[in-house]
């Protein structure tokens, strides 16, 4: 079985079972169109591109049961911009041809944000594109585009609206989230197949049921692909848990970590903010390249956002920049569409995609050659760029090293095809060597629970030597069942939704003995706290605290030799451990 089927089995099996039960016709999701596009287009854009500011959050709070809202733009002045948006220059097809010319597969829009304005005909709420000026359902005429290009079209949709009082109210939410699917229905069943939606996580539970929503769109878009933000009470649950609602885990505006045994994508702004602002600094070309390359070097898709501007022009920077990510892609898409990630987990300097017949290794600017990587566990049989030119390599017991000639390097990335004796989908993944010593480095770890068991915060992001990742013990869902479509303050005092008592261990895979660690923590501080090893079928404290903070090395009393230690955590509320590394000196 390959790496591809293991992740869509492993999808499958968290997502039907519940479904099923309900309802027996509902079709699985149709993830392979998706994982083998690999790039696609995030559009965000509405009235508020007017103003310059952000979407939704630029205004002012005015629902009490909104969990956000205390931007700058006061609520009669954000709520009113629909009357003078007039987008005279949108353009649908020029959307869609700079999609294709970036080398996109897929196009995602913005048809509801939280402030609750609305880009198609809608009958449920008059606060939609058809009463402003420029009166034109841009959901219609955008998928029509996209459709007669080839190119799949799909909404965001966030079911929590800051504008509808009835929206999480304690009484109305049932009427309010009446309106939400009615809102849901008519964009699937009056824009023809519409084969992903993504749903978003605004700051508070959903105000429906999720399984109700997700149960809703999969009867009406069969193999619908969604989102897993439909259950998230935290970002870090929409970056990294699937749940049983969801299809694949969202990192937004960072690249998230490697994993293959999930279906993943990154969401990240081409400049600065996800709607148009005037002189939002436009991210380099480097940069651009190295995110995308990085994402799909990790096993993922890059959802990559415009704001196009209030007149409905895409800015031209961003296109401009668009269309040289598009140049590279002409040259070197076949490293990115339809691969997965690895073998070489991605680093700095370099990330990797695989077929069934070749690999594909991707140096990021112009390095000192020969190049050196981990040791590669498969004899080579070719080496060559995408246009043929033969690479030099050497392999030993400690690395694998190859040299690009100097004058064939890219000046952004350069990428060489690689082919071996086996198949490189049956290469486990070949991390890069720890940048700290821990004797921990991503040897085998676990946890009492964790907020996403499935990708990015599971017990081993604690042993990466990256302190942007991070274990953070889990929740209690039987009080998360019972306070979606409610807001936090439905949680009783007496019972907390985030685990308070927790652990996490790591297995040395033979006896080391520890001197001192360097422990991180983050979210609410750690309260209290204790390491222990273990010795003949017992665990003994080696060390306890009080406080960790974000950065902690501590030297044990004395010496501990041990195969297996284990971190106790006590807290008021959710943390996290960023880093627990062990040394022996």
């Amino acid at each position: 079985m390959t790496l591809k089927s293991i992740a869509l089995t492993l999808a499958l099996s968290c997502l039907l079972p519940g479904l099923r039960a309900e309802t027996p016709a509902v079709a699985p999701p149709d993830l392979k169109w998706w994982r083998d596009a690999r790039f696609g287009m995030f559009i965000h854009w509405g009235p508020v591109s007017i103003t310059g500011g952000e979407i939704s959050f630029s205004r002012a709070k005015s629902n009490p049961y909104a969990p956000h809202g205390f931007g700058a733009t006061p609520v009669d002045v954000y709520d009113n911009l629909y009357k003078q948006f007039n987008p005279v220059k949108f353009n649908a097809d020029e959307w869609v041809a700079t999609a294709k010319a970036a080398g996109m597969k897929y196009m995602v829009l913005t048809a509801k944000h939280c402030d609750s304005f609305l880009l198609w005909d809608s009958k449920t709420d008059d606060y939609n594109i058809m009463n402003t000026p420029f009166g034109r359902d841009v959901v219609k005429e955008l998928s029509t585009a996209a459709n007669k290009a080839g190119l799949p079209f799909c909404v965001y949709f966030c079911p929590g609206d800051w504008k509808d009082p009835d929206c999480r109210h304690p009484e109305n939410n049932p009427r309010f989230v009446e309106r939400m699917h009615a809102q849901l229905t008519e964009l699937l069943t009056q824009y023809g197949k519409i084969p992903l939606i993504w749903f978003d996580f605004d700051g508070h539970p959903c105000p429906s049921k999720p399984e109700e929503t997700a149960t809703l769109v999969r009867k009406l878009q069969p193999g619908v692909i969604l989102t897993n933000r439909l259950e998230a009470m935290t970002p870090d649950e929409s970056h990294g848990h699937i749940g049983k609602c969801g299809d694949y885990a969202t990192p937004e505006q960072f690249v998230g970590g490697y994993g293959d045994d999930v279906p993943w994508e990154t969401c990240m702004t081409i400049g600065n903010q996800w709607s148009w602002r005037p002189n939002d600094p436009i991210k380099p070309l480097d940069h651009c390249l190295r995110v995308l390359v990085g994402t799909v070097g990790g096993d993922g898709n890059l959802l990559f956002n415009v704001g196009p501007k209030p007149d409905g022009e895409i800015e031209p920077a961003q296109v401009s920049r668009l269309k040289e990510m598009g140049t590279w892609l002409q040259k070197n898409g076949e490293s990115v569409y339809a691969t997965r990630g690895g073998p070489w987990l991605p680093t700095p300097w370099y990330a990797s995609t695989r077929t069934k017949d070749a690999a594909y290794l991707q140096i990021f600017g112009k390095p000192t050659m020969p190049f050196s990587l981990p040791r590669l566990p498969s004899k080579v049989t070719s080496a060559t760029l995408l246009d043929g030119t033969p690479v030099e390599v050497g392999q030993n017991d400690i690395a694998f090293t190859l040299a690009v000639p100097a004058e064939k390097m890219d000046p952004s990335i350069t990428v060489v095809k690689l082919t071996f004796e086996q198949s490189p989908l049956s290469l486990s993944p070949i991390p890069p060597a720890s940048t700290t010593g821990s004797l921990a480095y991503r040897k085998p770890a676990a946890a009492s629970s964790s907020v996403a068991a499935q990708y990015m915060h599971k017990a081993d992001a604690a042993f990466d030597d990256n302190p942007h990742t991070f274990w953070s013990p889990g929740r209690d869902e039987k009080v998360a069942d019972a306070i979606y479509g409610k807001t936090f303050a439905a949680i009783k005092p007496d019972r907390p939704l985030w685990l308070r008592e927790s652990w996490l261990a790591v297995d040395l895979q033979e006896p080391k003995t520890v001197t001192r660690m360097l422990i991180g923590d983050g979210w609410s501080p750690v309260k209290e706290w204790k390491v222990e090893y273990l010795k003949d079928g017992s665990w003994h404290e080696a060390m306890n605290g009080t406080t960790i903070g974000l950065k902690m090395e501590v030297t044990l009393p004395k010496p501990v030799t041990g195969q297996k230690f284990r971190l106790s955590l006590k807290a008021d509320d959710r943390t996290a451990i960023r880093e627990w590394q062990l040394f022996s000196h």
